[in-house]
């Protein structure tokens, strides 16, 4: 079954824009060989001196097939690429269904 879900991925426990710009490039290549580079945007922020990568899919969510067995295989992945830059590195995934949320704020489901 085929899902639409909205992914946001936050990388934190980076000590330098260094650290954080190869985190980023780390967690791209693992965007890229799921071939979600198109929908998912990756970026570091900085904000009083702490350093971060944050992922986002855009204005529209991304279809996923099989999403219960991707998430766990997905978040590994973006996890061991994030420590291999610094054990110290933390990951927040939310990959949210958006149209069980619709549903539910609709008050439909």
């Amino acid at each position: 079954m085929s899902v639409n879900i909205r992914i946001e991925l936050d990388v934190s426990g980076l000590s330098s824009r260094e650290q954080a710009d190869e985190a980023r490039r780390a967690v791209q290549d693992v965007i890229d060989d799921d071939g979600l580079q198109h929908e998912v945007t990756v970026s570091t922020s900085e904000r009083d001196g702490r350093f971060m990568v944050l992922g986002r899919t855009g204005s529209f969510p991304v279809v996923i097939s099989g999403v219960s067995r991707w998430e766990p295989e997905f978040r590994a992945r973006v996890e061991a690429a994030a420590e291999q830059v610094t054990v110290s590195a933390k990951v927040r995934l939310s990959c949210t269904d958006v149209d069980l949320e619709r549903a539910l704020e609709e008050g439909t489901l």
